[in-house]
C-alpha cells in the first residue's frame, strides 16, 4: 500500500460521512415537507369543513373588527336579518342594533378585548324590514397567529318563535289568575250589591222629579251591569241570557246619559249623530259594557278636556256580504303612538300604566266577535292633530238571529 493510498483513506471516509449526514438532512426536511404539506392539507380540510358548516348553519354567525366593522356574514344573516353579505361587509355592526341599545356595543367590545366570551345573551336586533327581533348572542374573541385578538365572532339564533310561546305561557298564566280572581269577587260583591239596589228602589219610590227617577233607573241599570262585569271579565263568564232584538243608537243614547254628567264636570263636549237603527239579535248588557268601555277610555284620553264625538248609522260591512250598523266613539284626546297601537286588544297591555288594567278592549274585543261583528281603532298624535277613533260594526244578521 503506497503512501498516497493510505493518505486518500481518511478523506473518503469524512466524505462518506458527509454525504451520509447530507442525505439524512435531506430526508428529514422532505419528512418536514410531507409532513407540513399534509398538516396544509388537513388544516384546509378543516377550514373547508368550517365554512360549510357556516354556509349551512340555521344560525347568522357574523364576525367584526375590534372597531365593529363586519367582516363576514353567512347566509342565515341574511335569511335571518335581511341583508346581503354585500350590504353588510365593511359596515358597522350597529346597523342591526336598536337606536336604545347602542350603549351595548362599547361594552361587548370591551370584553371581547379582555379576551372574555358572551355565552347566550338575549337582547334584541332590527331587521332590514325595520322589525325588532328577539335573539340570543354567543361571541367569542378571534386571534391571529401570534395569539393577539383582532376581532369578534357571533352567533346569533333568532328566539323570537320561543319568546312568544313564553309570553302565551305568561298570558295563560295571568288569564288563570284572573280567571280565579274575578270568580272572587264576583261572590264576594253581591251582598253589597243587593243592598245598593234595594236602597235604589226605595229612594226610587220616593222620587217625585221625573228626572231623579230615570237617574236612579240608571243607576240600578249599571250595578246590574257592574254584576255581569264582575263575571265576564276575561270571558271566563259570558252573559248566557237569551239575547233580544235592541237598537244599537237606543243603548248609545243610554250610555250617554250614564256618562254626560262625568263628561261636564271634566270640560269634555259630548257631540252625539245617532241615526235611527234597526234592531238586531244581541245580547244588550254586553254591548253596554263596550260602548261603556270605549267611552270611559276617550274620557281618560282627555285630561283637560276636549271633545267627544258619538254616531251610530247603517254602513255595508265592507265585505259586500251583508249590511250592519257601525259605531264610532271619537275623542280629541292624546292618541296612541303607532307602536302601542297592534297591542291595545291584547289582555293586560295598557297604555295607562298608573290605572289601566289592560283588559277592557281584550274583553270588548271578545264581546263584539261573539255577535259576528268587529272593532277597529286609528289614532293619531300629532302635535296639530290628535285623538282616537274607535269603531264597532255589527252585522244585522248577528251569530244570535237563529236563536
Amino acid at each position: 500500500m503506497t503512501a498516497a493510498t493510505k493518505r486518500s483513506r481518511p478523506r473518503e471516509r469524512a466524505l462518506e460521512l458527509r454525504n451520509l449526514e447530507l442525505r439524512e438532512q435531506l430526508t428529514n426536511k422532505i419528512t418536514d415537507l410531507a409532513n407540513a404539506e399534509a398538516r396544509h392539507r388537513d388544516a384546509a380540510r378543516r377550514l373547508g369543513e368550517f365554512a360549510a358548516i357556516i354556509e349551512s348553519s340555521d344560525d347568522a354567525i357574523v364576525s367584526k373588527d375590534l372597531c365593529g366593522t363586519i367582516t363576514s356574514w353567512n347566509p342565515a344573516a341574511t335569511r335571518i336579518l335581511g341583508y346581503t353579505s354585500e350590504e353588510m361587509i365593511g359596515t358597522s355592526i350597529l346597523r342591526i342594533i336598536p337606536q336604545e341599545l347602542h350603549s351595548d356595543e362599547p361594552v361587548i367590545l370591551a370584553k371581547i378585548r379582555a379576551g372574555q366570551h358572551i355565552d347566550h345573551f338575549e337582547t334584541i336586533r332590527l331587521t332590514k324590514d325595520g322589525r325588532h327581533l328577539d335573539v340570543s348572542l354567543s361571541i367569542s374573541p378571534v386571534r391571529d397567529d401570534s395569539g393577539q385578538i383582532i376581532g369578534a365572532a357571533k352567533i346569533l339564533r333568532d328566539i323570537s318563535a320561543r319568546k312568544h310561546i313564553e309570553q302565551s305561557l305568561l298570558q295563560a298564566e295571568k288569564l288563570a289568575a284572573t280567571g280565579r280572581m274575578a270568580a272572587t269577587i264576583a261572590h264576594e260583591i253581591n251582598n253589597p250589591l243587593e243592598a245598593v239596589v234595594n236602597l235604589i228602589y226605595l229612594s226610587r219610590g220616593r222620587a217625585t222629579d221625573p228626572r231623579q227617577a230615570a237617574y236612579l233607573d240608571a243607576a240600578a241599570s249599571e250595578i246590574d251591569r257592574i254584576s255581569h262585569i264582575a263575571k265576564q271579565t276575561l270571558g271566563y263568564y259570558r252573559d248566557y241570557s237569551a239575547a233580544a232584538g235592541a237598537s244599537l243608537s237606543d243603548i248609545a243614547a243610554e250610555a250617554i246619559r250614564v256618562y254626560e254628567p262625568r263628561c261636564k264636570a271634566a270640560g269634555i263636549r259630548i257631540e252625539s249623530h245617532l241615526d235611527p237603527s234597526p234592531k238586531i239579535a244581541l245580547r244588550k248588557g254586553e254591548i253596554m259594557q263596550v260602548i261603556s268601555n270605549l267611552i270611559s277610555n276617550a274620557i281618560h284620553a282627555m285630561p283637560s278636556g276636549g271633545t267627544l264625538s258619538i254616531s251610530v248609522k247603517q254602513s255595508p260591512s265592507g265585505s259586500g256580504s251583508s249590511d250592519g250598523v257601525v259605531l264610532s266613539v271619537e275623542d280629541t284626546g292624546v292618541g296612541i303612538s303607532a307602536e302601542k297601537l297592534p297591542r291595545i286588544f291584547d289582555a293586560f297591555f295598557t297604555t295607562r300604566a298608573d290605572i289601566g288594567t289592560g283588559i277592557g278592549l281584550f274583553v270588548a274585543r271578545q264581546l263584539v266577535e261573539g255577535h259576528g261583528g268587529k272593532i277597529q281603532v286609528q289614532s293619531r298624535t300629532g302635535p296639530h292633530s290628535h285623538g282616537t277613533s274607535m269603531s264597532i260594526f255589527l252585522p244585522l244578521e248577528t251569530q244570535y238571529a237563529a236563536a
